[in-house]
């Protein structure tokens, strides 16, 4: 004899509302002035003057171009770009900060 409470609740995939605690919605890129670095959190000023804080994973790389450096490599007052996800808790999650290259001047004049 089967129990009711033997097989309730049971949590299924895909139910609505049923948090993946794995899972990142993508929130975007986001550029602006290195403000901050610490261990946990990484902040940048936005060009139209807003604050943007991120939570920093062991899973966050730091970029040059395409080579990974350290994030002690990156000066405060750099520009750089940050991909982030959305993590369960709607907190920014900074997948990637990438140092903006400066764009040469000599191309833009010809």
């Amino acid at each position: 004899m089967l129990l009711l409470a033997q097989y309730y609740p049971r949590p299924r995939r895909g139910v609505p509302g049923t948090p993946n605690p794995s899972a990142y919605n993508v929130a975007g890129s986001f550029h602006g002035k290195l403000k901050d670095l610490s261990k946990k959190e990484i902040m940048i000023e936005t060009e139209d003057g807003q604050m943007v804080s991120f939570h920093r994973s062991g899973k966050t790389k730091f970029l040059k171009g395409t080579q990974s450096i350290k994030a002690s490599d990156i000066d405060l007052e750099t520009l750089v770009t940050v991909d982030a996800g959305e993590d369960v808790d709607l907190t920014l999650t900074a997948r990637s900060v990438t140092v903006d290259m400066p764009k040469k001047s000599g191309d833009s004049n010809k």
